[in-house]
């Protein structure tokens, strides 16, 4: 997998020492602001059975604090987003506060992709704790969306929430993945049960029996998708029930596939 993650938030958050601390498990005291964006690519493997392993190339994109380029160039910077961090200063809550903006700037783009919220420089707060009130709305602004304590300085919690996200980004991918192959295969069933029944062709009821489990909606879609496509016809019989007949062109894809991809089973 190519994955890219961002990193966003206000002016010395710390988006540039947590990356450091990650990537080079390395602290500078010294600030020095990001100017633009900085690009830093790293490997990152999870095992996700057995016998399976994904490996994914991942590229780390640490964005400047400035509230113009954010939203001048939103559309360039957060385009392909797979995940991202909004980092925050625990010792500066007016940081805490601007988080949203953040957030909906990278949502506006990317979509709901993965995410958490770190609260940095854990270090300079006594026991790391943010205040209750803070705490309370950062629970009700972001419900669901997890959070962690970190600091650059420590290394305390910067590679177990980098982690957590990128484990969270690739299971996402895989389960999309997975999504479409199955979506792939429906469409495989519904013109391989139209090549079967030729002229007299098939209702979308007739394939929801054969196939018990199969999701409505995803059958439609398909449904729809393979008349775009031109391997069916469709016959309105009623509200989202449809006569499939096969194509010409669908034939030919039944042919290419040499058929064996698309036999079914009347049901009984």
């Amino acid at each position: 997998m190519k994955i890219k993650i961002c990193l966003v938030g206000e002016r010395a958050v710390g988006k540039t020492s947590l990356i450091q601390r990650y990537v080079f498990n390395r602290f500078e005291d010294a600030y020095r602001g990001t100017l633009g964006s900085k690009l830093h690519l790293l490997a990152f493997s999870k095992q996700v059975s057995a016998s399976e392993i994904v490996e994914a190339q991942v590229a780390l994109f640490d964005l400047m604090g400035e509230h113009a380029p954010r939203d001048a160039f939103r559309d360039a910077v957060f385009w392909g987003t797979h995940g991202y961090l909004a980092v925050a200063d625990i010792s500066r809550p007016d940081t805490i506060r601007q988080l949203p903006a953040w957030v909906e700037a990278v949502q506006y783009v990317a979509g709901d992709v993965p995410c958490g919220i770190l609260l940095n420089k854990a270090d300079l707060v006594k026991g790391g704790l943010i205040g209750g009130e803070d705490s309370r709305w950062l629970l009700q602004r972001f419900p669901g969306v997890p959070y962690a304590l970190t600091s650059a300085k420590t290394g305390e919690g910067v590679g177990r929430a980098f982690q957590a996200l990128l484990e969270r980004v690739i299971d996402a991918l895989l389960s999309k993945s997975l999504e479409r192959a199955q979506l792939n295969v429906l469409a495989e069933r519904v013109l391989g049960y139209a090549h079967k029944r030729g002229e007299v062709g098939v209702t979308t009821n007739e394939v929801l029996m054969a196939y018990r489990g199969t999701d409505p909606g995803a059958l439609l879609t398909e449904v729809h998708t393979l008349a775009r496509l031109g391997y069916v016809t469709l016959e309105a019989m009623g509200p989202n029930l449809y006569k499939v007949r096969i194509t010409p062109e669908g034939e030919a894809i039944v042919t290419r596939a040499g058929g064996e991809t698309f036999v079914i089973e009347e049901p009984t």
